[in-house]
This record gives structure tokens, sequence and C-alpha cells, in this order.
């Protein structure tokens, strides 16, 4: 009998050591399941790819200026800003930009509302046979960068920095060089360089079309 109470309180005493010891910690191993990001990567990747396919055929671009013009600036009916060139007694010089929707190399079909047109317009001194006009220069030059296409900001910008320089290579001919950047009413910034021969126009061009 004694025999069996000891080994009765021998078994408490183990029983009280197994339930008083703390458990040993167990690292947690978190499983990630990055099938989603990948899937969302490799969308992505697709839509690239398909994008890429897509160009401009066509890129029309006219460079001209204008002796004893000025730029004119106004709001049409849309309320939004336009411009033309009227008679004056400056120096125009004017750069047009344009391409219609891109197309898919491969298919053949119409990337819908990814047509573009820019301009750039500014007015130097009539008797000027060379020109480099920076910083401050550009709001007495009534120089501004015009994007129009299928986004919210389309339209006439600031240009804000950098330069537009030309020199006067033939009787009929300036050559332009640009490093600019303009601005548009978010504050974001955008860099446009261009390098061109402007050829002397004889006539008026109608006010472009927004």
């Amino acid at each position: 009998m004694k025999y069996l109470a000891l080994l009765y309180v021998l078994a408490l005493l183990l029983y009280s050591c197994e339930t008083s010891e703390p458990a040993e910690d167990v690292p947690v191993v978190e499983v990630v399941d990055d099938t989603a990001i990948d899937a969302e990567n490799e969308e992505e990747t697709e839509e690239e790819d398909r994008l890429a396919n897509f160009v401009y055929t066509t890129i029309t671009i006219k460079p001209y200026y204008y002796p004893n013009s000025e730029i004119e600036y106004y709001y049409n009916e849309y309320d939004r800003l336009a411009s033309k060139i009227v008679e004056g007694d400056r120096l125009v010089f004017f750069y047009s930009e344009a391409a219609h929707d891109r197309i898919d190399t491969i298919t053949g079909q119409r990337l819908a509302d990814s047509a573009y047109r820019k301009h750039l317009l500014f007015a130097i001194d009539p008797d000027k046979t060379k020109f480099k006009l920076e910083n401050t220069d550009f709001s007495a030059a009534s120089s501004k960068y015009g994007l129009f296409a299928f986004f919210p900001d389309s339209g006439y910008h600031e240009i804000t920095d950098g330069f537009i320089e030309g020199i006067k290579i033939s009787e009929t001919e300036w050559e332009i060089t640009t490093n600019i950047t303009w601005t548009i009413p978010a504050n974001e910034f955008h860099r446009e360089d261009l390098h061109n021969e402007f050829q002397l126009s004889s006539n008026f061009i109608p006010a472009p079309q927004e």
C-alpha cells in the first residue's frame, strides 16, 4: 500500500513539473502567397508588350518663321488658351508636330486617343541673325509650349527653364536648337529637346486648332 502511495506522489510531482515548465517558443513562419503579385506583374508586362507594337506611322513636322509678325494669345469659346500669328513688328517662330493615333504593326488595330500635337511659339527682334533665350527671356519673347493630347492638362504651358537658341544660316532658313523645361498647372516638369531648320513662310497661318 505504501508502495502504491509513493508511486502516486511521484506521478503528481512529474505532472506538476511538466505543466509548470514554460513552453518553448515556436518560430512563426510567414507564408506569403505571391501568386497575386506575379500575376499583376505579368499583366503589366503583357500590357507593355502589347503597347510596344503600336507605333506612330506618320509624324508631321512643320517648323516655320514669319517676318513682320506677332503672337497673340487669347481664350477661345471653350475657355482654353489659344494662339494665332498676326501682323506685327517681330520675327515669329512656330514649330508644329502632329501625329494620328498609333497603329498596331501586327494587327492594324488603332490605339484610340493616342494622337497628339505639339506647338512651340516665340518671337525675337527682327534685326537679329542669332539669339539665345534663357530664363526671363521666355516671357519677353511671348514663348509658350503647347501639348494637345488626350489628358487633363492639354493646352499651352509656360516655359520655365532651359534655352532656345538660333542662328540664321541663309536668307530663308534658321537653325533652331532648344532644351526647355515646361510646367503644367500641377507643377509637374517636362523636358523637350528640338533641333530643326525653320523655313521662311511667305504667308500667315490660321490660328492653331485645339
